[in-house]
């Protein structure tokens, strides 16, 4: 249509309301009250005319299209009507080709529900011919192992097309009986052969069960019976039960096997586990409790652990690959670890209480079961780990009860502090862990006693002194430190009693270890006495730089000196009043090494650095040399000076060194090397020169003897002690420059050389 037209009739109001979608009753009542029907008809006729002419024009302008459009149409036709029979005659060849082969296929199925049910027969006739040859092998034969593999093999023969068979029901019947009566028989024997210990009996009624294919089930029922049992008898005897009563049940009981677990509680039931005794007295209630637990541990488990161990044996001879199976006597232990666990941590109130008390009792039980069982078992440490805090609990208040409310300390606190502890370690001897569980509470007991101790010590000035008899301080901390080595040797004791065993065990040795603390305390007051003396003998022996005739010739060398003599009259009265009254003689040993290796030494130092000197006062200095070593022994145990080690050693080679030459004493340095430092050769070198410009090294830079031997002490490092003789030598060297002299001091050489090689040697 052309478009002018379209648009005209649309855009015209009349035809609007036709061509509107929308249309509603309002839209008639509208075109009533504009135009009459008889209008609107006439309207409309001129519009379909205008169309229909419209129509017609393009007809006639599209003619030659229409045509060949409608040719086409026809060769459609006369194509869908080739193609349509065609199909009609695909569709025939097809009913054909089905006819072909529905037939053959119909009868193949109807072949094959035949074969189906022919095979269905023999398969039939081949079970029931099998069944009749093992009914009739089962009849026959009188092993009956061979007899449970045979209905075994019945039973896989179970079918139900068998069970329509009349003789084969009625047949299947007698199987059925012969089972059970073979069931009752190898549990009869299992039961008569684990209580004659009888290993082939039980082999048989297990291979027999095995052969059924019911080993696993029976050997749980084994697991279930022998745990329930003795869960039961622990009941019995926390019940206060009379052990002839318990030996009567356990002689009258017998196993049986394949029981259901509501008929063996049932069991227990009856009798009457877990009442309340009624006992007269608590005393009579634990007799009767530890008598019913040593029959439980020595014969009750002892009898079940060799059943299962039997168990065992058995089945390592069969062919069985059953983790459960193979492991019998590990899982039935395991289980037996549990109860014993459980039943002890959920006790009774009163019950608990007895058992953990008697602890080493119950411990001493369980290494009896082990010892019966030849170690092949050993209860876990987690059995009785529910009752060791209790026990540990009542071991520290009576540890601790010869403790409470004591601020000093005496021996007789010390002794029933002991007391208690050997009655302790006695019952807990039949165990190593509980052992060192007790020794653990033990040592915190003697460290609270040694804070008592110790906040009794005197520490300070006049605890220090040593040039006066002991005061009121010194008395008290001797006395204290005496009470420490009184428990050390009453512990030692203790120890000892209880036999070589306790020395060895990891309990001995935590106890040692904690007296080492104790032993701190007597060595704090020792040291302080000690420190004092050695600062009274550094000032004494100072007094040597100022011994008069040590420079003389005419001075007898047989006498020691009057330094030595006050040296020897302090230290043995020192020693004496204020050492020698300590017990502990070890630390006082140890006390006695470090003051005469300090005496040594000190000695040593200040005889190095004498000048001037004369021969004749080198052998003075030789001569006290041996006093020093008659002193010393004095105050070492067994008058032994060869415990000092390198300081005696040095000791000795200065006795012999100061008296030599200086070229004797620098060929003799070989011969000394490790015992004397060079520093000290050196020093006795510098004491033979002769020219006062070569002044010994501390001289040098203007220190006294008392700074010299501070520093000396402060400083340990011979490579420092070598750096200052060094710087000694420098500036004697500068002296003979600025004095133009030409020669040095004979003994220069032999210091200079002697230095440098000391100094290659620190490289």
């Amino acid at each position: 249509m052309k478009e002018d037209i379209c648009e005209q009739i649309e855009n015209d109001e009349f035809f609007q309301h036709f061509l509107n979608k929308n249309k509603s009753d309002g839209t008639s009542a509208e075109l009533k009250s504009l135009l009459t029907f008889g209008e609107q008809i006439s309207k409309l006729s001129q519009g379909l005319e205008s169309i229909s002419n419209e129509l017609q024009s393009q007809v006639r302008a599209q003619h030659t299209v229409l045509l060949s459009q409608a040719e086409h149409v026809g060769k459609l036709n006369h194509a869908l009507n080739t193609v349509g029979s065609h199909v009609d005659s695909l569709q025939k060849i097809g009913n054909k080709l089905k006819q072909q082969i529905s037939t053959p296929y119909e009868m193949m199925e109807n072949q094959t529900k035949v074969l189906s049910r022919l095979h269905e027969a023999s398969h039939l006739l081949r079970q029931t011919n099998r069944f009749l040859q093992l009914h009739s092998q089962l009849e026959v034969s009188g092993n009956h192992i061979e007899q449970a593999r045979i209905l075994y093999e019945l039973e896989s023969l179970d079918e139900a097309d068998l069970n329509r068979i009349d003789f084969i029901r009625d047949e299947k019947a007698t199987v059925l009986t012969i089972k059970q009566r073979l069931n009752h028989i190898a549990n009869r024997d299992l039961n008569s052969g684990l209580h004659s210990n009888d290993e082939d009996q039980v082999k048989t009624c297990l291979e027999i069960f095995s052969n059924l294919h019911t080993l696993r089930k029976c050997l749980e029922n084994l697991l279930e019976t022998f745990v329930n049992e003795i869960k039961h008898s622990i009941k019995e005897c926390f019940a206060g039960t009379d052990v002839s009563k318990l030996q009567s049940n356990q002689s009258s009981s017998n196993l049986k096997l394949g029981k259901s677990t509501s008929e063996k509680a049932q069991q227990q039931q009856l009798k009457g586990p877990g009442k309340a005794p009624n006992l007269t007295t608590s005393q009579h209630f634990r007799t009767k409790l530890w008598l019913a637990l040593e029959w439980l541990f020595q014969e009750e488990i002892v009898d079940y652990c060799k059943h299962a161990i039997l168990i065992q044996k058995s089945l390592n001879h069969l062919s069985v690959t059953d983790d459960q199976s193979v492991n019998f006597e590990e899982i039935f232990w395991k289980k037996l670890e549990s109860l014993l666990t459980n039943s002890f941590k959920k006790a009774p109130s009163h019950i608990l209480q007895c058992l953990q008390q008697g602890l080493p009792k119950l411990l001493t039980l369980s290494k009896a079961l082990e010892c019966k069982l030849e170690k092949k078992f050993t209860l876990s440490e987690s059995v009785f780990a529910s009752l060791e805090a209790g026990y540990l609990e009542k071991c520290a208040n009576n540890l601790k009860s010869s403790l409470i409310g004591i601020d000093y300390p005496n021996q007789e606190i010390v002794d029933n502090l002991l007391r208690a502890a050997s009655s302790e370690f006695s019952s807990a001897i039949v165990d190593d862990r509980l052992c060192g569980q007790v020794a653990g509470v033990f040592c915190v007991c003697n460290k609270e006693l040694w804070s008592k101790i110790e906040s009794n010590v005197k520490l300070g000035t006049d605890s220090k002194q040593v040039v006066d008899n002991p005061n009121a301080c010194q008395l008290q901390n001797t006395t204290l430190a005496n009470l420490i080595f009184y428990h050390r040797d009453g512990v030692h004791r203790m120890m000892s009693n209880l036999g070589v065993n306790f020395t060895q065990t990891s309990a001995a040795e935590k106890i040692e270890q904690n007296l080492k603390e104790g032993r701190t305390i007597t060595l704090v007051i020792l040291q302080q006495l000690i420190a004092s003396m050695n600062s009274t003998v550094s000032i004494i022996l100072l007094s040597m730089h100022r011994e008069p005739g040590l420079n003389s010739s005419n001075i007898s060398t047989n006498s020691s000196s009057m330094y030595m003599k006050e040296l020897q009259e302090f230290i043995q009265r020192a020693w004496n009043a204020h050492i020698a009254t300590f017990n502990d003689k070890q630390c006082v040993e140890k006390c006695a090494i470090d003051l005469a290796t300090n005496c040594i030494e000190l000695f040593v130092q200040n005889l190095a650095t004498l000048r001037p000197i004369s021969d004749a006062g080198r052998l003075r200095l030789k001569s006290d040399c041996l006093h020093l070593e008659n002193l010393l022994k004095l105050i070492l145990t067994n008058n032994e000076l060869s415990i000092l080690g390198k300081s005696y050693r040095l000791l000795r080679a200065i006795s012999t060194l100061i008296t030599l030459p200086a070229e004797e004493l620098v060929k003799q340095t070989s011969d000394t090397a490790g015992t004397v430092s060079s520093h000290i050769i050196l020093f006795i070198l510098f004491a033979h020169a002769k020219s006062p410009d070569l002044m010994s090294p501390h001289v040098t830079i203007g220190w006294t003897n008392e700074k010299f031997i501070q520093w000396m002490n402060e400083h340990q490092s011979e490579k420092e002690r070598l750096e200052l003789i060094s710087g000694a030598l420098q500036k004697y060297r500068n002296v003979i420059r600025q004095k133009n002299l030409t020669q040095y001091d004979p003994i220069y050489p032999f210091i200079s050389s002697f230095l440098e090689n000391s100094l290659k040697m620190l490289q």
